[in-house]
């Protein structure tokens, strides 16, 4: 094969985070396999811009920058993802890679920053391979199917920043009113697609940085616990009820239904945690305080704000685009009685290329 033809070449892409609404938390045996399926939102401004450059093979396979800065410490994850992504791409080994990141928001602060950026890498490495094998499926479903498969191998969560507005993943029975998109399927290989009301297409997610300092136990060494969680078998049977109920409600349109869920999701994950061996905590003093003036809020004023949590401290906050006003001067006053920082941030369309200038 004719590597000369990517020598020199680059692609550019950003990708958003994404938020989980139903928790995928452990693994089976393989690469990066959920133990239950998950569905997430698609967001926009929590999002990591990603350029790789391919040069002809050196000793150094892979030299990666973080913001402008050499950050050789996060370089052996990318290579265990690039050694997973060559099974499937082999001109990956054939070449050396320069890659330039940044992100808009804390990385290992528990906003998912490995979801976004290995789904803005693998963006770039599907161009690569397209451009390389003369592919004609660029830049559409398949591109982007392809993208999610690869991301999946970096870190599973990845697999769902891939697509507009929401995506699902993971193997399991949808409800009977609930319909994909031809020619697609729920499976542990990648993300798919699904289907919302309208009104979670303009959906705000304010998130609340309580902390932006690296989290004491990472979410690959989190899923790993769950391998001997007590809980586990019963967390795994909740999270595919879950699951089922939240790809109707989010179809349905109904928020106050999904709102409630959602908030029992993020809560159940955390007692994952508490209920491991060993048992340890991420979130904050502050944290909790936030939840309870989010709740308080809900009850005295009737609208429909409701949080979540990923694997961390940091609360993403929730509301539709029609309770913009109140919801989110309730938010600001928040911030001005605890501090912190806000990503004022809503669902997306998933990711961009970036075309250089």
């Amino acid at each position: 094969m004719d590597y000369q033809k990517l020598y020199d070449q680059s692609a550019s892409w950003e990708a958003p985070s994404n938020i989980a609404l139903v928790k995928y938390w452990g693994k089976l045996p393989g690469i990066q396999v959920p133990a239950n399926p998950s569905v997430s939102l698609t967001l926009t401004e929590a999002k990591t811009k990603a350029k790789i450059t391919v040069f002809p093979k050196k000793e150094k396979w892979i030299e990666l920058f973080f913001e402008g800065q050499k950050m050789p410490s996060f370089v052996p994850k990318i290579e265990k993802f690039f050694d997973h992504v060559s099974s499937y791409l082999p001109w990956l080994k054939e070449v050396s890679f320069q890659l330039e990141t940044s992100n808009s928001f804390p990385h290992s602060a528990g906003i998912a920053s490995s979801a976004s950026s290995m789904a803005a890498l693998s963006c770039c490495l599907v161009e690569l391979d397209s451009l390389l094998n003369d592919h004609s499926d660029s830049f559409t479903n398949k591109f982007y199917s392809r993208a999610s498969f690869y991301a999946r191998l970096g870190s599973g969560s990845a697999c769902r920043s891939l697509f507009p507005y929401a995506a699902s993943w993971g193997f399991g029975k949808a409800p009977g009113n609930y319909q994909l998109p031809d020619d697609q399927s729920f499976h542990n290989d990648s993300a798919t697609p699904v289907e919302i009301h309208p009104l979670f297409q303009s959906m705000h997610d304010t998130i609340f940085v309580v902390s932006s300092k690296e989290k004491k136990v990472s979410s690959r060494a989190g899923h790993g616990l769950m391998d001997n969680n007590p809980y586990a078998k019963a967390r795994f049977n909740h999270a595919l009820e879950n699951w089922s109920y939240a790809l109707q409600w989010l179809k349905e349109g109904q928020w106050n239904h999904l709102g409630s869920l959602v908030e029992e999701e993020a809560l159940t994950l955390h007692a994952m945690m508490m209920a491991s061996r060993p048992g340890y905590l991420l979130m904050e003093p502050d944290t909790i305080t936030l939840i309870h003036k989010i709740r308080e809020f809900r009850v005295q004023t009737g609208h429909a704000l409701y949080f979540t949590l990923d694997a961390g401290p940091n609360l993403h906050i929730l509301y539709p685009e029609e309770e913009r006003g109140p919801c989110f001067d309730f938010i600001q006053k928040c911030q001005r009685e605890i501090g912190g920082t806000l990503i004022d941030d809503k669902v997306g369309l998933g990711p961009k290329r970036m075309v250089p200038s």
